[in-house]
């Protein structure tokens, strides 16, 4: 267990739009969850501010030779734990997203797609919970690479702190839950101590450390309220540049209703020098 600080934590109320999971009868308040989204239009200056780069190299280093000094004990164990699954995640979705490029270069050519590259984008669309009715297979494969991208480990590790107190939360120790995602359904969640009177959702829970950040990967890359993360997004990997973290950081106001959030999270990546992990993929020592 990387935790090794057992205070108390409930969920903050504040935290009121990450995804709502709801196995039953819950379309109508879903419904009202997406319309009170107030919709920002991006800053057309973007593409200007993220200075095109002649391609992105990610090197590869083992956690247990990277220098953690700097942080207390607690954060150390914390980070250690994560950043390989971090980048596991990661590098799972450049495989597929370099399969989805392959389809794309097919297409491009005119061919007709093998059924086994049916078959996959078939797969990668409800995994992403993309719909293809009446869609073009080009136009699935487009929309299919502005879901399938990498989230920077200094993004998921300021999160993950921030919900979890750093690993110490009731629900990361307990239900390895480190998001605070939401969900209705009874058998994948777990009621807060402190839930108000008349309230029905519950923090989903996981069986194993890496499913929550794997649940966490799929609502940031699915998930309506972070569409205008993932436009950015778009524009960092058309300029080979993702340097600047705090563009993506800016559009993840719709993860929290506290108005801090986002100076929150840059406050949390800056203290910790937390961007120093985004250049690197992370892997287990196997001794």
């Amino acid at each position: 267990n990387y935790c090794t600080t057992y205070d108390s934590y409930t969920v903050n109320r504040l935290y009121s739009q990450k995804k709502i999971i709801n196995k039953y009868e819950n379309s109508q308040q879903l419904n009202r969850f997406l319309v009170s989204l107030k919709k920002k239009p991006l800053n057309p200056n973007l593409i200007q501010l993220i200075i095109k780069q002649p391609d992105i190299n990610f090197l590869n280093q083992n956690i247990n030779e990277t220098d953690l000094n700097y942080l207390s004990n607690s954060k150390k164990d914390f980070v250690k734990t994560l950043l390989p699954l971090i980048s596991y995640q990661n590098q799972n979705i450049l495989i597929e997203r370099s399969k989805l490029e392959t389809i794309k270069i097919s297409l491009d050519d005119n061919n007709t797609l093998e059924k086994l590259d049916i078959i996959f984008l078939e797969k990668i669309s409800k995994k992403y919970r993309l719909k293809t009715n009446n869609k073009l297979k080009y136009q699935i494969v487009n929309e299919l690479l502005d879901l399938v991208d990498v989230i920077p480990s200094s993004i998921v590790l300021a999160q993950a702190a921030n919900e979890s107190g750093w690993g110490t939360s009731r629900f990361a120790r307990e239900f390895n839950a480190l998001f605070g995602e939401y969900t209705y359904d009874y058998s994948k969640g777990v009621v807060p101590l402190l839930r108000e009177e008349g309230e029905k959702y519950l923090v989903k829970s996981f069986k194993s450390i890496d499913k929550s950040v794997q649940s966490y990967f799929n609502n940031l890359n699915s998930h309506y309220a972070y569409s205008d993360f993932r436009e950015v997004r778009k524009i960092m990997r058309q300029q080979n540049n993702f340097s600047n973290i705090k563009l993506l950081v800016n559009e993840l106001d719709s993860y929290a209703a506290d108005k801090n959030y986002i100076d929150t999270i840059n406050s949390i990546i800056d203290a910790n020098k937390l961007n120093k992990f985004d250049s690197f993929n992370y892997s287990f020592n196997n001794s």
